[in-house]
C-alpha cells in the first residue's frame, strides 16, 4: 500500500497543472474608459473604419476670377481743391516815350531824354543817336539857381559857354595838361578852385574878353556829370546831366539861345 501511494503521489506531482502566470493589474479606470470607447464604436456601425467619399474630378473649366475681397470702407477724405495759379502774362518792357514820339521820325529818342516835358514839340524829330561822351559841368555866380554855365564836351573838345541873357557860345578847349592849372588870377588870391575856374574852364575864362565881367566867379568845382545822354534834334541838341538825385536838361537850340529844366 505505500509503494502504490508513493506511486500515485509522484504521478501526480508529475501531472499536476501549473497555475497561469499572473499579468499585471490594469486600473478600473482605463478599463472603464476602454469600455466606453468599443460602445460607441458599436453603436455607430461596428468596428468598420469609415471610407473617405471619392472626389470627383471636376471637369476643366474656364477660369473665373474670385471676386475681390471686400475693402475696408473708410471714412470718406474731403481735399480741398487748389486752383492751378494763372500763368502770369510775359512783362512788355517798353521805351518810356512821349506820345508824339510816335509818329514820323526815323530816328527815336533816347529813353534818358523822355523825362523832358514835350520833347518832340520843342525839339523836333531827332537827326542822328545819342551818345554818353563825359560831359563836365561848371556853375559860375551864386547859386542855387544858377543862370550862368560852361558845359565841356570831351568827344568834341569844345567848350559851351552859356551866358545869363540866355544865350551861348562855344569855343575850341585848347588847355593841356603842360599848361598852369589856373591861367590868371584877377582878384590877387591864394589860387583855388572855387573861386576860380581852373584847367580848360579857366584858360577860356582868362582869355575871352569881358567873360569874368560876364560870368562871375564859381562857388562849386568843376566835375563831370554822373550820366551823361546827348542828342541832336531839328531844332538843336539835348543834354541830360545826371548827378545824384537830379537831371538837368540843357537845351542848346539852333537859334543860340539856351534854357534849363530841373527834375528832381
Amino acid at each position: 500500500m505505500r509503494n502504490i501511494y508513493q506511486v500515485k503521489t509522484r504521478h501526480q506531482l508529475s501531472t499536476k497543472v501549473m497555475p497561469p502566470q499572473r499579468l499585471p493589474r490594469v486600473p478600473w479606470l482605463v478599463l472603464g474608459l476602454l469600455a466606453a470607447v468599443l460602445w460607441v464604436l458599436a453603436a455607430c456601425g461596428g468596428n468598420e473604419a469609415p471610407t473617405p467619399a471619392p472626389t470627383a474630378t471636376p471637369e476643366p473649366t474656364a477660369a473665373i476670377a474670385a471676386p475681390p475681397p471686400a475693402e475696408e470702407t473708410l471714412p470718406a477724405v474731403v481735399e480741398e481743391t487748389v486752383a492751378a495759379p494763372a500763368v502770369l502774362a510775359t512783362p512788355t518792357v517798353s521805351e518810356l516815350t512821349v506820345v508824339e514820339n510816335d509818329s514820323d521820325c526815323s530816328i527815336d529818342y533816347d529813353i534818358d531824354l523822355a523825362g523832358y516835358q514835350d520833347l518832340k514839340l520843342k525839339m523836333g524829330c531827332a537827326v542822328g543817336p545819342s551818345n554818353n561822351d563825359p560831359v563836365g559841368i561848371n556853375e559860375f555866380g551864386n547859386g542855387p539857381d544858377y543862370n550862368r554855365f560852361m558845359l565841356w564836351f570831351g568827344g568834341e573838345q569844345q567848350i559851351y559857354v552859356l551866358f545869363p541873357d540866355q544865350t551861348w557860345q562855344s569855343y575850341r578847349d585848347t588847355w593841356d595838361e603842360s599848361q598852369p592849372e589856373f591861367s590868371c588870377n584877377p582878384s590877387n588870391v591864394a589860387p583855388a578852385s572855387p573861386p576860380l575856374p581852373r584847367r580848360g574852364f579857366g584858360k577860356l575864362w582868362c582869355s575871352v574878353e569881358n567873360l569874368q565881367q560876364q560870368l562871375g566867379t564859381i562857388d562849386r568845382e568843376e566835375r563831370l556829370c554822373q550820366h551823361v545822354v546827348a542828342q541832336p534834334f531839328e531844332q538843336g541838341r539835348m543834354v541830360a546831366c545826371f548827378e545824384d538825385a537830379t537831371i538837368r536838361y540843357f537845351r542848346l537850340l539852333n537859334d543860340g539861345t539856351w534854357d534849363l529844366e530841373i527834375v528832381q
